[in-house]
């Protein structure tokens, strides 16, 4: 994978080094536009699954999952009332993945003349699982020598920060329109904030962290690299509107367990002050 990120620094540099070299050049072609710009993003995100395994409450994720909740004193006492007769945990989530997600932030950078720009951005996400996992009842009276099966959702919900840093090389510029593919390096990160599973409408929090091993909250730090392709349309000299699709490849990680790379897509729309 280092070949990987080595490739996207090394395109970078190449490409930001013919940039500035023709910088002088294009100035003069530039006048009625700001050398710097800035802008909001909103759109969404749709990130692969590679981490959504730390919400699915097995007891090969964390010891205080699904099972440790069943068989807490207090809440088994809750459970023996709901469910009236005995029970098991029958089928965990079989698809662990996450609903796309609103992503929001700044895009900022440097015009370098004739649509070509070095830029960064910085999004912010709040990504969400949503699942069921299935209960069984022996329940003596449904008249089959098969359980009562009993669906129940089961949450989850993390924050990710993503920033990107790249360029911007026009494909076709003239008048207003200006269609431009990009490439970035990327550095993010995720938090999980809760997990939790849902029975007879009551939430009861499944636990990541551990006060005996001083753990917190699953989260850490991921890199990578993507590519897009974006079209920008000038409304005035000032202000343009950018929308664009990117594709990530991207390690992301929750702890030395549960973190691989994959391939995630996002959508982009700007408003952009020069």
């Amino acid at each position: 994978m280092k070949y990987t990120i080595t490739f996207f620094l090394l395109l970078y540099n190449l490409s930001a080094s013919t940039l500035f070299a023709q910088e002088n050049e294009w100035a003069e072609e530039e006048n009625n536009t700001s050398k710097f710009f800035i802008g909001v993003n909103v759109g969404a995100i749709f990130p692969n699954s590679n981490t959504a395994t730390i919400y699915t409450g097995t007891n090969d994720i964390t010891p205080f999952g699904i099972d440790y909740i069943m068989n807490i004193p207090e809440n088994k006492t809750t459970f023996d009332a709901y469910f009236k007769n005995p029970y098991y945990v029958a089928e965990y989530p079989q698809k662990p993945v996450y609903k796309p997600a609103l992503n929001i932030g700044l895009h900022a950078g440097i015009n370098l003349g004739k649509g070509n720009t070095l830029f960064t951005d910085l999004n912010f996400s709040t990504v969400k699982y949503e699942q069921t996992f299935t209960m069984a009842i022996d329940d003596p009276n449904n008249q089959s020598v098969d359980p009562t099966y009993e669906q129940f959702p089961i949450i989850g919900e993390e924050k990710r920060f993503n920033l990107n840093i790249g360029t911007q090389l026009s494909l076709f510029n003239e008048e207003s329109i200006n269609i431009y593919w990009s490439f970035f390096g990327n550095f993010n990160s995720i938090k999980l904030e809760q997990n939790y599973i849902v029975i007879d409408n009551k939430q009861y929090n499944i636990i990541h962290s551990s006060m005996l091993t001083n753990n917190q909250q699953p989260g850490g730090i991921g890199y990578g690299g993507g590519t897009g392709l974006g079209l920008k349309y000038k409304l005035t000299d000032n202000i343009s509107t950018d929308l664009t699709y990117n594709f990530y490849y991207t390690k992301t990680k929750m702890n030395d367990f549960v973190q691989s790379f994959g391939m995630q897509h996002g959508i982009m729309f700007r408003v952009i002050w020069n």
